[in-house]
């Protein structure tokens, strides 16, 4: 396939107007299917894609679908990467990660598979090279793991899961569209979702939860439909993935997130101001506040939700009305979720 059939771009209001009605008459055979029954009629729907081009498939994803006013960002790291609208980046800076890596790849239509731009993503060329062939879970200790370069709040991590097997993590901005991905080429190639010992689906499912469709979602997958034939059945009927897979509550799925920790207190003891340096692995609401040593709270210096990263808050010496505290012993109390750290540090006047 040479060129684009057609291009879909549309004013915001209209979006889900367009998408409302294309994917009514798209999925008006199985709209009422659960189970298998509705597995396997979203592969006869779906497979329909026959592009073995993927240069230009590239070239539709690079210089029109992922670009926004000539900016590409990358997934795993939210960097944005300056490529002209119609144009290629050096692709030995920013390439193409294949979500299902084509080592994967079953015997059968692979040349399909490597240009199907459903589960294609722009990617930082070095760490689409570390993520490699690694199947995709929660990593269980973001403290030990290698974190990739963030822009725009995004955190990716290699590490191990809780089953002790390298993983790679994907940014929670790209969770659940990475999860739609991997489902979408489960259904319609039949290619397994366990690899190397990790069965994804459970994460897969999660992550399709807790990071809901958005409007750009909603756009790229109408845009694919017009170069390619085919939908993403999972992000225009979310609820599909729980009529195949079956209820799951979050609950039961998610892995709680490493907690925040307090990495550094300084100086310490100190006279007019402290700083506390805090790390936050993945994002999640966490307070900052110091007590005294009969338990009371003087001072609220956080109370919020944070994306990953580090920070530092000062503390003055101050309590929250604005009065200087005596000399003595206090706490530093940094709480995320059931988590709670203390640091000891020593005011002196």
């Amino acid at each position: 396939m040479g060129s684009m059939k057609h291009k879909v771009t549309l004013p915001l209001l209209l979006l889900w107007l367009a998408v409302a009605s294309a994917v009514a008459e798209y999925y008006d055979n199985v709209i009422d299917l659960t189970g298998e029954a509705l597995r396997l009629a979203l592969t006869n729907l779906i497979s329909t894609n026959t592009n073995t081009d993927y240069n230009d498939a590239k070239a539709q994803m690079f210089g029109y679908f992922d670009n926004v006013n000539g900016y590409v960002r990358c997934v795993y790291t939210g960097q944005n990467y300056s490529v002209s609208p119609g144009g290629m980046p050096d692709q030995n800076i920013l390439n193409t990660e294949h979500t299902y890596a084509q080592s994967w790849f079953s015997t059968t239509n692979t040349s399909i598979k490597k240009a199907d731009l459903h589960h294609l993503f722009p990617t930082n060329a070095q760490v689409n090279s570390s993520r490699g062939n690694l199947p995709f879970d929660w990593v269980a200790n973001h403290s030990t793991a290698t974190t990739y370069a963030s822009y725009n709040g995004y955190h990716s991590y290699k590490g191990m899961n809780a089953q002790n097997h390298l993983v790679f993590e994907p940014a929670d901005q790209h969770k659940g569209n990475l999860a739609r991905s991997l489902l979408y080429f489960n259904v319609r190639y039949g290619d397994p979702l366990t690899q190397q010992n990790v069965e994804m689906i459970p994460t897969l499912i999660n992550w399709h939860v807790l990071d809901p469709v958005d409007n750009a979602e909603l756009q790229r997958n109408l845009n694919i439909y017009g170069y390619q034939s085919n939908r993403n059945p999972f992000v225009d009927h979310p609820e599909f993935v729980a009529r195949i897979w079956g209820e799951v509550s979050i609950e039961d799925l998610f892995t709680p997130p490493p907690p925040a920790v307090i990495t550094t207190v300084y100086p310490n003891p100190f006279k007019d101001t402290t700083h506390i340096q805090i790390s936050i692995p993945t994002r999640q609401p966490v307070s900052l506040a110091i007590y005294n040593v009969k338990g009371q709270k003087m001072r609220t210096l956080l109370e919020d939700t944070l994306a990953a990263g580090d920070y530092t808050y000062n503390f003055d010496g101050q309590d929250s009305s604005g009065t200087p505290l005596p000399s003595g012993v206090y706490f530093c109390r940094l709480s995320s979720g059931d988590q709670v750290v203390t640091h000891r540090i020593l005011l002196l006047r």
